[in-house]
């Protein structure tokens, strides 16, 4: 095999592929990338086994096609310090030696029979179903749902996006049991029923890809696998099996009490006075009255308080609520809005977030369970 190919689009593609190559892989294979070369195309695999990203450029090619699976780690980091230049691989087809050659450099390294890398699993047949989505869209739905998945081994079916088609449109939720994200996108209603729940970890890869794309992304899905396609990448993972639990039932539809704050200044008031509360707890409290809601947070082992007083626009009767300092700090760093709306049934009911600004075609709600006052 020998072939020619940019080395600054050869660097960015496999620095996309190295985050899902595992630091430590069940086999010594997934460690490395798979070079598959057809007629003028290059395609690269990385894989560890339950997610695959895989990418193909242009390329000469001066050789026969093959397959060879190339180490990862000694490829990137040398492509990564070249400037824009053509980089030239022959590979020995029995040996599976390497020799990458530019004008004024060469080096040498081992490949592996590629063999051993399991091909990611298709889709197929019936049950597949398929929508797109703009990059943009699709990128900003996880950003603001991702930060309240779970991390449950009793209930796995909580460690994962859940992406649902119902009348409101395309809901992606998450939620751990003390606060939930939820994202509607009431534009996309491709006629489908049901969806399916996203692994956090592949989500998070997927940002990562998306952070650089443009344009759309094509979703397919079936009872077990989502694939993920742009103009450069495909991911494909297997998705997490089973019922998602009924989110919409622990959403308060009726509120006595309603706030709106400004993001900014309440985060960094919940910040500062979140370092004051108890390390057990971490609870802060908010004391809502006319025009002015007072947060305050103590610890009384370490004889440590604070107190902050800020003006809001309140409606409703006096109510003090109290939430962990974290989860409000995680809530409303998601959120990208410069006014929230805090709606409030009584302190032991959920709490509901709803930004005053909202792009055209999102819907985005919060919400945070409350904690007890002692």
């Amino acid at each position: 095999m020998q072939f020619k190919v940019s080395s600054t689009l050869l660097c960015e593609r496999l620095q996309a592929a190295a985050k899902f190559i595992p630091a430590k892989p069940s086999l010594s294979i997934y460690g490395y990338y798979l070079f598959s070369i057809s007629g003028n195309q290059l395609t690269i695999t990385a894989s560890d086994a339950d997610t695959t990203l895989i990418t193909v450029l242009d390329i000469e090619n001066s050789g026969s096609d093959g397959r060879v699976a190339m180490q990862s780690k000694v490829l990137t980091e040398v492509l990564k310090e070249f400037s824009e230049q053509q980089v030239e691989f022959n590979i020995d087809d029995n040996t599976y030696n390497v020799i990458m050659t530019t004008e004024s450099s060469k080096y040498n390294f081992m490949g592996q029979n590629a063999a051993d890398f399991m091909e990611p699993s298709q889709i197929g047949g019936d049950n597949v179903k398929a929508f797109t989505l703009s990059v943009s869209l699709l990128n900003d739905a996880i950003a603001k749902t991702s930060y309240a998945v779970a991390f449950d081994e009793i209930r796995p079916i909580m460690n994962g996006l859940c992406f649902k088609f119902d009348d409101e449109g395309l809901n992606v939720v998450a939620t751990d049991g003390h606060r939930l994200a939820k994202v509607t996108l009431p534009n996309e209603k491709p006629g489908l029923q049901g969806g399916f729940i996203f692994p956090q970890k592949p989500a998070n890869l997927l940002r990562g890809i998306l952070a650089k794309e443009v344009g759309s992304v094509e979703i397919m899905y079936d009872e077990k696998s989502i694939v993920f396609t742009t103009a450069a990448y495909k991911m494909i993972c297997r998705q997490i099996e089973g019922n998602y639990p009924n989110y919409n039932a622990v959403i308060p539809q009726n509120f006595n009490n309603s706030a709106i704050v400004n993001r900014e200044s309440i985060l960094s008031i919940a910040r500062r006075v979140g370092v004051c509360s108890d390390q057990g707890t971490n609870l802060i409290k908010l004391k809502f009255t006319s025009g002015n809601v007072c947060v305050s947070g103590q610890d009384i082992d370490f004889a440590v308080a604070g107190t902050e007083n800020f003006k809001c626009s309140f409606e409703g009767s006096d109510i003090e609520i109290g939430f962990k300092a974290s989860i409000l700090i995680d809530l409303l760093s998601s959120l990208d809005s410069d006014d929230v709306e805090m709606k409030m049934v009584d302190q032991a009911r959920p709490a509901v977030f709803v930004p005053i600004q909202q792009k055209e075609g999102v819907s985005v709600l919060s919400l945070a369970m409350p904690m007890m006052i002692p």
